[in-house]
């Protein structure tokens, strides 16, 4: 007897907005696809008398690198079907316009984030009837790759961790001080410190949002500041040795990759 075997075709992600497939939102790329521009470095220099050259002041990462300016995105968009289809995936798409979304699509590292405009409709017709819309979408993105959030459990002492990506990412701390804490501490292998200090023993949860954006420490849910020494300091990737004095915790991030 022959037996037949169906062979399974390989599974291919569509790309989708805020988490939502094209295709669910009646959508299909165009021939011309997504187009995804160069992000420049952003540089300073400045020319002094008595030297050759210019003396270069630009502000740089832990790795070194000069920060990134944001890249613009753009997707080639269409819709078929009837009127009343295109009606409504014109709207689903419009309600995004202006806002910030995220792009994903296949096996990337990560989510490409940014603010959406919206361009021309060109509507195509047979006739008396509507049977496509094509439309640009463009994204004006951060310029590296947000990858899923990633989540590290912390011991009072020294910890060995991985970050993953190619690029410094912010992270955030959740920290459970020690019994009579007065101090608590978070010390990297490159001369960083953020630490929380009180005159009484510490008591409660201690979150602290490194992100440049929207950076804040609370202890028990209360707005503090840290020490003056203190550094919301990033995590470049790869191996890094964390001291943790008066507590332990989570550490929680999400890995960055520029391509």
């Amino acid at each position: 007897m022959l037996y037949q075997r169906r062979m399974r075709l390989p599974h291919v992600e569509d790309p989708t907005l805020n988490g939502v497939p094209l295709e669910r939102m009646m959508f299909s790329l165009a021939a011309d696809g997504i187009t995804i521009d160069a992000t420049k470095p952003t540089t300073s220099t400045q020319d002094m008398p008595g030297r050759d050259g210019q003396l270069d002041l630009t502000l740089e990462d832990p790795t070194g690198a000069a920060y990134m300016g944001n890249r613009a995105i753009t997707l080639n968009l269409y819709a078929i079907g009837g009127e009343d289809d295109i009606l409504a995936a014109k709207t689903r798409l419009a309600a995004l316009a202006g806002t910030i979304v995220t792009l994903s699509w296949r096996s990337l590292p990560g989510e490409y984030r940014g603010r959406m405009s919206l361009g021309a409709w060109a509507d195509k017709w047979a006739g008396p009837r509507q049977i496509a819309t094509l439309v640009t979408v463009s994204i004006d993105a951060h310029p590296y790759l947000i990858g899923r959030g990633r989540s590290i459990a912390l011991k009072t002492g020294a910890n060995t961790i991985h970050v993953k990506g190619n690029r410094p990412c912010w992270p955030t701390w959740t920290l459970t001080p020690a019994a009579n804490a007065k101090t608590v501490s978070i010390k990297d292998a490159h001369g960083h410190t953020l630490a929380v200090a009180s005159t009484t023993a510490i008591t409660g949860r201690i979150s602290i949002i490194t992100d440049p954006d929207h950076r804040e420490l609370r202890v028990n849910g209360n707005l503090m500041a840290p020490t003056l020494e203190s550094d919301y300091f990033p995590l470049p990737p790869g191996v890094h040795t964390l001291a943790l004095t008066g507590c332990a915790g989570i550490l929680t991030y999400r890995p960055l990759t520029l391509i």
